[in-house]
């Protein structure tokens, strides 16, 4: 009996070391491919890419940062996922920012926060952003990994054959699509010389995008305008409109259409150089939505209003040009005329 235990031992011994070793050999992920097609983001071709995976209880596994815009590779365990794929990583913008990126639920992209100095203190309860960059996304949910990719995937490694590019477990196609808005304001006025320069403030936009429910948030903002143009009228050109484009997150889920919904603050200086005219609109009425397709896959909103009342005449600065500044300068102190809307 004391012969057998001294053999059997060194044999049980033997065993969990073999056992050990063959566990440590032995992979327990799955090595999978994440493909993504950018033919639906006709604003850019990225630079790079993130692609996030989300755990079935909605916790982040796993993130990848790459180059190559067409796929991610993974080691994945068994089991079922959400992918969620990006252009550029989430530290690479300067008009978006990012929060709740360790669970799916909570996951979004908003707009980061401005400070204006013209603007500063006309309300207390708005929050200024800024013009967010062109950003396009995808999720796609039910991804699954199988035992079997798991056991495909061992067996390779200890045969020396796994492919660090692999391409026959496909778990998920991605093809993400622009989620950023044009919003186009022109403004009709007669008299439309006497201006020198407009800037405004549209509220009501929406913050953020919601990854989960792939919806914008029903949080309201407030976003400036303040690259503007002039357009004579060509059978009159005492009349004409002024217009501004910026990017935005458009318009909050919920959005009613109503008048009130939305409110442009138009600040308007006169070519004398010292009138300042402050004009309100509401707009929420007045929006042209247009979802293009085909090879454009573009958001755009414009509204446009008609100024009833003619721009008061007044005698043009002699430090200026006359013409049109479509640049914010700092005005100064305001000297605004009693004209009515």
């Amino acid at each position: 009996m004391k012969l057998l235990r001294v053999i059997l031992i060194p044999l049980l011994l033997l065993l969990s070391c073999t056992h050990k070793e063959l566990c440590y050999h032995h992979p327990h992920t799955a090595r999978v491919m994440v493909n993504v097609d950018w033919s639906r983001f006709t604003h850019e071709t990225p630079t790079g890419m993130s692609v996030m995976v989300y755990g079935e209880d909605g916790t982040l596994k796993k993130r990848v940062l790459s180059n190559d815009i067409s796929k991610a590779i993974l080691d994945l365990e068994a089991g079922n996922y959400t992918t969620l794929a990006f252009n550029q990583s989430d530290t690479e913008f300067y008009g978006l920012k990012f929060k709740g990126m360790d669970n799916f639920a909570t996951a979004e992209v908003y707009t980061a926060n401005v400070v204006s100095r013209w603007y500063e203190g006309r309300s207390d309860d708005v929050r200024l952003v800024a013009q967010p960059e062109w950003f396009a996304t995808d999720n796609c949910e039910d991804v699954i990994v199988t035992p079997e990719m798991v056991r495909i995937t061992g067996e390779e490694q200890l045969a020396g054959m796994l492919s660090k590019t692999r391409s026959d477990f496909v778990i998920a196609n991605h093809t993400p699509e622009n989620i950023i808005y044009e919003i186009t304001v022109k403004v009709h006025f007669k008299n439309i010389y006497n201006i020198r320069s407009a800037r405004a403030a549209l509220d009501g936009l929406a913050e953020g995008w919601l990854f989960a429910e792939s919806k914008r948030s029903e949080v309201k903002v407030t976003q400036l305008l303040e690259q503007w143009k002039l357009h004579y009228d060509e059978q009159d050109p005492t009349q004409g409109y002024i217009i501004s484009t910026i990017t935005s997150m458009g318009l909050p889920y919920g959005h009613s259409g109503k008048a009130e919904d939305n409110n442009l603050m138009l600040e308007v200086l006169l070519v004398d150089d010292k009138s300042i005219l402050d004009f309100s609109y509401e707009v929420g009425d007045k929006w042209n939505v247009e979802h293009t397709k085909g090879n454009e896959y573009r958001l755009k909103l414009e509204v446009e209003v008609w100024h009833d009342e003619p721009l008061p005449d007044v005698e043009p600065s002699n430090s200026g040009d006359g013409g049109f500044n479509a640049t914010v300068d700092d005005w100064g102190e305001e000297e605004n005329v009693d004209f009515g809307v």
